[in-house]
């Protein structure tokens, strides 16, 4: 009877251990930290970056071609809908390879997981690799409200001043998917709107200083921020 119970009590715990572990591991998964292990480093290499920056130039010359082919409205629609779908990806493609690079002030990095970037040379960083037309340095060094305004038609931007937190994210909620640049009282980032989740993308001076990907509901910079614009990407830029 002992002898029984004991080989119970030994294959239960064996069973929690494992549980524990893989829930440990699921966990690590979806925690930020994540992005600043060598492994992550490893993983996504400058040289991979190079590449896939060379197969997004190739994508986006070919629906250039398409689009500038394009003799109806319904024809050009459909060429609009695919470079969507191809930049959302793209974008997501290349913040992976930026996660876990450190926050600074003063940070110009160009190379992701190298030396350091600060919040606006991010945002016109990560813009620029995916081809789209930006000048990285000034708009980096500009007011975020500037940024936007200089990289997005006027009527793609929506301004909130004192709106509340919960009215403001219902209302990027109802918002169409899409890459979105944020810019707030003193910083600025991405909003990535999919369909399932608002991320928050940005490189920030916070707990985990450094490029990011959070759920935008769970961010307190968004949340504090008195002044929140918003101006989404237009790919038909991306196009020309």
């Amino acid at each position: 009877m002992l002898k029984r119970l004991k080989r119970f009590l030994l294959r239960l715990l064996l069973k929690l251990s494992l549980f524990a572990l893989i829930a440990a591991a699921i966990g690590f998964y979806l925690s930020p930290y994540k992005y600043q292990t060598p492994l992550y480093r490893w993983y996504y290499s400058n040289s991979d970056y190079n590449d896939l920056l060379v197969q997004i130039k190739d994508k986006q010359d070919s629906l250039k071609i398409e689009y500038q082919a394009a003799k109806t409205d319904s024809d050009k629609e459909k060429v609009l809908k695919k470079a969507q779908h191809t930049f959302e990806n793209s974008f997501e493609e290349v913040c992976k390879y930026w996660y876990g690079t450190p926050w600074s002030y003063s940070g110009t990095s160009e190379i992701p997981g190298r030396g350091k970037i600060a919040c606006g040379y991010f945002v016109t960083t990560i813009l620029r690799d995916l081809g789209y037309p930006i000048e990285r340095i000034k708009m980096a060094q500009a007011a975020s409200e500037t940024l936007i305004r200089n990289t997005v038609d006027k009527k793609f931007i929506k301004v909130r001043i004192k709106k509340d937190f919960g009215d403001f994210m219902d209302e990027v909620e109802e918002m169409d998917d899409g890459v979105y640049i944020l810019g707030l009282d003193t910083h600025t980032g991405f909003l990535f709107v999919d369909g399932n989740s608002t991320r928050f993308v940005h490189s920030s001076n916070g707990v985990l200083k450094g490029v990011r990907n959070q759920v935008a509901f769970s961010s307190n910079t968004i949340r504090k921020s008195k002044y929140r614009v918003v101006g989404k990407i237009q790919v038909e830029k991306w196009l020309l």
